[in-house]
């Protein structure tokens, strides 16, 4: 039993410190991928490791694929449960004893479920968006991922619960990220995938939702892409809402 944190880590000096020292408590074990950090990522991440034997660290070459990626680190822990974070998340102080006591509690039941966290976005260090369901972040470690990016895990037929566990975000801060740059990036990953699965309805959503504010009229043309390739009434819930942001930029 227990839970480990999983996280994929490249270049991120800018934040570890801060998600390392917001989740050390908050689980028995932390495992980090490194994908080829080149700044002081390594060092800062090295530093933990000598102090916490519970922070273990590896590295996996980076082949475009961010489900490969991450699921490397899962193969990696060694608890039950697992917890994914990103280098630029941080758990709030009043939410770092809710994965223990929800997972004891699971295991208690004899139950195995996944947990939606609320998510924050942050800009200059105000909650500006909070999403309360769509991010599963807290599952059973024997899960996997699929899709190159925006990637989503595979927990059929396993029970979906939404939790009061929140992570705060500010990798879409313009002050801290290079937006312009992670949208080419991601934009680049979807085509790739959509060239392997063109009937992938949540990846035409996102390619949508990347092209917004670069390309309005490309966006809409994929979001409507999206919409026409599935019945699945939480997706068709998060296109509308994506053409109603386009509509109103």
């Amino acid at each position: 039993m227990g839970v480990s944190a999983a996280m994929i880590i490249r270049d991120s000096e800018r934040s570890i410190e801060r998600c390392l020292n917001s989740i050390i408590a908050a689980v028995d074990e932390i495992v980090i991928v490194d994908t080829g950090s080149t700044d002081r990522t390594i060092e800062i991440v090295s530093s933990y490791c000598e102090a916490h034997e519970q922070v273990k660290l590896y590295h996996f070459e980076w082949i475009n694929d961010f489900s490969a990626a991450r699921n490397f680190s899962l193969s990696k822990v060694s608890h039950d449960w697992v917890f994914v974070v990103d280098s630029d998340d941080y758990l709030p102080a009043d939410d770092r004893g809710k994965i223990k006591s929800y997972t004891s509690q699971m295991d208690q039941e004899g139950r195995k479920c996944v947990f939606d966290i609320v998510y924050d976005n942050s800009v200059d260090g105000k909650i500006v968006e909070s999403i309360a369901y769509g991010y599963v972040r807290l599952f059973p470690s024997s899960l996997r991922y699929e899709d190159m990016i925006h990637e989503q895990i595979v927990y059929a037929p396993l029970e979906r619960i939404r939790s009061d566990i929140h992570l705060e975000h500010d990798g879409y801060d313009m002050n801290q990220v290079d937006i312009k740059a992670k949208k080419k990036r991601n934009i680049e990953l979807l085509i790739l995938n959509l060239q392997q699965d063109q009937n992938n309805a949540r990846l035409w959503m996102h390619l949508g939702r990347e092209m917004s504010g670069l390309d309005n009229e490309k966006a809409l043309r994929y979001l409507n892409l999206a919409e026409s390739k599935t019945t699945n009434a939480e997706l068709l819930g998060w296109i509308e809402m994506s053409k109603q942001d386009l509509i109103e930029r």
